[in-house]
């Protein structure tokens, strides 16, 4: 008997045939949509194939099916929403299975008055948000991937979401958890408001991508919503350069805006067409939120500091044209229209998002913006948007175009592309290779230099957690 045979049987004893999708048809597009894209539009056919999908519905299935792989040494890899875009869920072997958490998608409890959702890991958080908001809440995290993602994803992702610059990226919002050991042992950290008792253990499994931990059940943080109250400020800019000086004025000196978002030309006339700029400019858009006064007090302050950046003030159309299209990706990713259009123009568009300090990010982006060129032969676009920051720092999302070749090998174009970037990114000491998307597999080659001495503790932990290595190998930690 084979190894999927086998795996198949055995699973199927434990969980029952309902729990089990094993089919030669399905196994060839189990990998998510995210993943090989631009060959999928050629008919690319995955190399390696997981044994089968699990649907777990329980946490109690979870824990079984673990327990199995990690006696069996079948490898493991986590998915809810599947809409990762770094290779999390790449299949790498021809003896892993994936654990599905969507059946797990239940609300357990909206709690107004600790301001707290509890939520299972397979909770969209599409559906979540619609809940919250029709008794006035909101989860305050609005990832682009908001029509894709489910809780447990975002969480092992750490992700931020497009308001991060007031409600903080998930990592701020997850108070308690629940999750599965890859022996199979259930843990629980609970949701408090804080606590002192050592090490955040919550770390262990925000951000661990899949590789330390299944997470079966999340509490997060809550806000009152004000949507009608929201102030909106769009603005032209001499060139990048200001723009990022004008939003550190903004986060030093503590304004809160929701959102702040800094497009150089050649993103805007790329990606999103509805301002016209000229020469270097750049352009740059605020969002406040909050109770009645605090917007207009915020939104009149940030626009007196654009003002002194010689920003123009050309209102809210544009930015309105954000909110109506800033996840209108999801719409085509994986679609036969989006694999219709890489066939015609045989070019991938894609996005790396990379983060520093206020006095380093600015050099990174130069350098980037003047060597990558270079160095990557297939880049036909290039461009860049600033879309996160705080006080001491910001993100740059690097968005670009790769003209591909043989679609069989084209992703390997993009893995030059990113190791192009990191090349550039790791020469300056307050910056890091990854903002908020995850190592995955395509950034897990530059890991160790990420982290430096500290690297060994991360080992430490999957040693620790994960001895056999059942738990998505490849992932965050590189083989080898």
């Amino acid at each position: 008997m084979g190894l999927k045979e086998k795996t198949v049987g055995d699973l199927t004893e434990i969980l029952g045939p309902e729990s089990i999708i094993s089919d030669d048809g399905a196994m060839r597009i189990a990998d998510p949509i995210m993943v090989r894209t631009y060959a999928k539009a050629f008919g690319y056919v995955p190399e390696h194939r997981p044994l089968c999908i699990v649907k777990a519905a329980s946490a109690e299935q979870v824990s079984k099916t673990l327990r199995y792989c990690s006696d069996n040494d079948i490898h493991v890899i986590a998915r809810t929403g599947a809409s990762s875009s770094e290779d999390q869920l790449l299949v790498i072997d021809d003896r892993t299975i994936f654990i599905d958490g969507s059946p797990m998608n239940r609300i357990v409890d909206i709690d107004t008055e600790n301001m707290v959702v509890t939520a299972q890991c397979g909770t969209p958080i599409a559906a979540l948000e619609e809940r919250l908001n029709a008794d006035g809440y909101t989860l305050g995290h609005a990832p682009q991937s908001l029509p894709l993602a489910s809780m447990g994803g975002l969480v092992a992702t750490r992700s931020t979401g497009q308001f991060s610059t007031y409600y903080g990226g998930i990592e701020d919002l997850v108070c308690g958890l629940e999750a599965v050991l890859p022996n199979g042992e259930p843990i629980a950290i609970r949701p408090v408001p804080r606590r002192a008792a050592g090490p955040d253990l919550r770390h262990i499994a925000i951000g661990s991508e899949g590789a330390l931990v299944f997470i079966t059940e999340v509490t997060v943080k809550i806000f009152k919503w004000y949507p009608d109250l929201m102030w909106k400020g769009g603005y032209i800019v001499e060139n990048f350069k200001t723009g990022l000086a004008a939003v550190r004025d903004v986060m030093v000196k503590g304004y809160k805006p929701s959102v702040v978002r800094l497009y150089d030309k050649a993103d805007v006339d790329h990606n999103y067409g509805s301002v016209k700029l000229k020469n270097e400019e750049a352009f740059m858009f605020f969002t406040v939120e909050g109770p009645g006064g605090v917007p207009e007090a915020h939104g009149a302050a940030i626009h007196q500091i654009a003002l002194s950046y010689g920003a123009e003030h050309i209102g809210v159309k544009a930015v309105d044209h954000w909110f109506l299209t800033r996840n209108r990706i999801c719409d085509t990713i994986g679609t036969e229209k989006e694999y219709v259009k890489f066939r015609e123009t045989n070019v991938y568009n894609a996005t790396l998002e990379i983060c520093a300090n206020w006095g380093q990010i600015g050099e990174i982006y130069d350098e980037a913006m003047r060597t990558l060129p270079e160095v990557i032969p297939e880049l036909v676009m290039l461009g860049g948007h600033v879309s996160h920051s705080y006080m001491n720092g910001t993100n740059v999302y690097f968005v670009y175009a790769l003209k591909m070749g043989d679609p069989a090998s084209a992703h390997l174009a993009q893995y030059r592309f990113v190791d192009a970037v990191c090349d550039v990114v790791l020469k300056y000491s307050s910056a890091t290779i990854v903002h908020h998307h995850g190592v995955g597999k395509m950034r897990a080659g530059r890991i160790r230099e990420e982290l430096g001495s500290s690297f060994t503790l991360l080992e430490m932990l999957k040693q620790s957690i994960d001895p056999g290595n059942i738990m998505n190998p490849g992932c965050l930690i590189p083989i080898g």
